[in-house]
């Protein structure tokens, strides 16, 4: 709906983030001035420490609205989850007691916020005795009532049928538009983020509003202790109850709800990295900590951006439905969680592109193996077939999708030796040529624009294909009489029957090997993203890879997998075939496809591991993912 700038308030001589609507936006609907004022008016009313502070409000010249707010430094949770993927109980109980007790008095002010999401909750630099301090934002769909302190089905917040908020955190009576929508409306939103931040998932997904819709209303998601094994049991009862379809089986006030979670015993050695103090900062391979940013300079995406919303199906009919509490048998009883000194994170990236078979030529390394010479079609390799144990064993810092490590049969079959590149994409006259432009749900077009400078164009043919979605690199597969190939058959290729760590064997990643994020990589994302007020990027290794980007195909033949693939870890994630399920549950409904390899702005060396899975919607287009072919003997 608007803009927001940095600005210098004169008289006051401080710092301040001035909001303004695009006068085209008002123009075209009048009715966002109105939005505005009342997101002034609500947000000047509760005047609570974790709300941000409204300061003025007025018009340009009579015309353009602005509001003028503190100006917050720091990072929307939405970042810290598309950067760590999950936090600790600790630091989530620690969010929610804030969030919960802004919450608490906007009702008390009888205001309902309407919209609360990630991207409405922001991290402070200031810690101010918690692990993360939080500003609460946006009320500009909140609705003032008469009485918001006890719930009734004289509350009414819009017309019915009128439909306003987030999809994936809409509470099931507004994506209903019903006019019986109240306080418990944020309860819910509050359940859905607690989810999100305790698995790295949501628990309602789909490709589009619609579908988002059908999954909440349907009341069925998988339990949060199935997802992450070492959360204590009795937070699903809390979960089924904030989630509970029916608005008086949840928790009644913001109150009641936090003083339920902090109920839940912590795993004593959980700790996240965010909650270190800075004598006990993670190193630099584990999950890096959010970099402070000014807050609205301009409104371009997070630097690690995955939109898990951005998904095409319904959630698991295997998953448990939403219940009420009559229901459940509320156990608070502490379930011990070993330690996890490095989590799973949810790495860079808005997800798309495409690379595969680049012809002959290429060296690989002398511990290489092909086929008898003639036999391999131009530019693939032969994959041997085998039976060898895929994922990674159970223990405190193995990511949950990973396991259970189980034997996988996997038959011979031709890989691409490199990523597909620009100018082989290019030659395909039978192909879909979409725009050059990185693209995924939520992206603002600041965002656009920035992430697609990173877009490979005809310029750089010898580079792999990027911003390109799965089935634009599925077709191009397809077109060439080959397929993308299995994940099984990806990670055979990457890591061997010797189940090695990285593609070269059990060394740590380093800039002969391939093209991670280095120094001259950290230096011009650095550089890039400060011009537009963003944070430094990190690096995930001091030397030079000789690649700031994307390189051209190839070029790191130090790196090649026991059969002589070569960029199976860097360069550009790759897209598989494969559906993103738990292992031995290959038939859930979720469409989401599995990413593999990590790309050239990885700064953690997990993400590089052979063994790693990274969902992503098949729709989605972004700068660090391309392809490559398999084919079938």
């Amino acid at each position: 709906m608007g803009v927001v700038w940095a600005a210098r308030h004169l008289t006051l001589a401080t710092d301040v983030a001035v909001k303004l609507i695009r006068p085209e936006r008002f123009a075209a609907d009048p009715a966002l001035v109105a939005r505005f004022e009342r997101e002034a008016r609500a947000t000047a009313r509760i005047a609570h420490p974790n709300v941000v502070q409204v300061m003025d409000y007025g018009t340009v010249d009579g015309a353009v609205p602005y509001l003028v707010m503190e100006l917050l430094r720091g990072f929307s949770l939405a970042e810290l989850i598309e950067r760590g993927g999950r936090l600790s109980l600790a630091t989530v109980k620690a969010l929610v007691q804030q969030v919960g007790s802004a919450l608490e008095s906007a009702h008390e002010h009888g205001i309902v916020h309407r919209d609360i999401k990630p991207h409405n909750i922001f991290i402070t630099d200031e810690s101010k005795g918690y692990p993360l301090f939080v500003k609460v934002l946006d009320f500009g769909v909140a609705k003032m009532l008469g009485d918001a302190h006890a719930p009734s089905a004289d509350l009414t917040l819009t017309e019915t049928g009128m439909v306003i908020g987030s999809a994936p955190y809409m509470s099931p009576e507004q994506l209903e538009g019903s006019k019986y929508v109240d306080l418990r409306t944020d309860l819910w939103s509050l359940g859905v983020i607690v989810y999100e931040t305790l698995t790295g998932a949501q628990p309602f997904q789909g490709g589009s509003f619609v579908s988002v819709g059908a999954a909440v209303l349907k009341g069925k998601y998988r339990l949060a202790s199935e997802l992450r094994p070492t959360l204590p049991k009795s937070i699903d009862d809390w979960l089924a109850r904030a989630l509970c379809l029916d608005p008086e089986g949840r928790f009644q006030s913001a109150s009641e709800m936090v003083a339920a979670l902090l109920k839940q015993d912590s795993p004593p050695a959980e700790i996240a990295a965010i909650d270190a103090p800075p004598s006990e900062a993670p190193p630099n391979d584990a999950l890096p900590s959010p970099y402070a940013t000014t807050v609205a300079v301009v409104d371009s995406p997070p630097p690690l951006a995955l939109a898990l919303a951005d998904t095409e199906s319904e959630t698991a009919s295997h998953a448990p439905v939403a219940r009420r509490p009559e229901a459940l048998s509320l156990s608070l009883s502490p379930s011990p969680e070993p330690a996890r000194p490095a989590r799973r994170g949810r790495v860079l990236l808005l997800a798309a592109a495409a690379g595969a078979a680049i012809a002959g030529g290429l060296g690989v390394s002398a511990r290489a193996r092909t086929a008898a010479p003639g036999a391999s079609p131009p530019g693939m390799i032969l994959i041997e077939g085998a039976t060898y144990t895929m994922g990674s064993p159970a223990d405190g810092e193995t990511p949950s999708d990973e396991t259970p490590a189980h034997a996988v049969a996997v038959k011979p079959f031709w890989l691409d030796i490199t990523e597909v590149t620009v100018q082989a994409y290019a030659a395909c006259e039978a192909c879909d040529h979409p725009p050059i432009v990185a693209e995924s749900e939520g992206v603002t077009p600041n965002g656009r624009s920035f992430w697609s400078q990173f877009c490979n164009g005809p310029a750089l043919a010898a580079h792999p294909i990027n911003c390109i979605d799965w089935h634009h690199a599925r077709a191009y597969c397809t077109t060439l009489g080959k397929r993308l190939p299995t994940e099984a058959e990806w990670e055979l290729a990457a890591r061997g029957k010797d189940a090695w760590t990285f593609p070269w064997g059990q060394s740590p990643p380093s800039g002969d090997r391939l093209n991670a994020c280095g120094a001259e990589c950290s230096r011009m994302l650095t550089a890039r993203l400060e011009a537009v007020g963003k944070p430094p990027w990190p690096r995930l290794y001091d030397d030079d890879d000789s690649a700031p980007a994307t390189s051209p195909v190839g070029h790191y033949p130090a790196g090649a997998s026991p059969a002589g693939a070569l960029d199976l870890a860097g360069n550009v994630w790759e897209w598989t075939d494969s559906h993103y399920c738990p292992y031995g549950k290959e038939d859930c409904d979720d469409s989401r496809r599995v990413l593999r390899g990590g790309g050239w702005d990885t700064v953690q060396s997990e993400y590089l591991r052979a063994a790693h899975r990274l969902p992503s919607a098949p729709t989605a287009r972004g700068w660090s993912i391309g392809f490559r072919c398999a084919k079938s003997l």
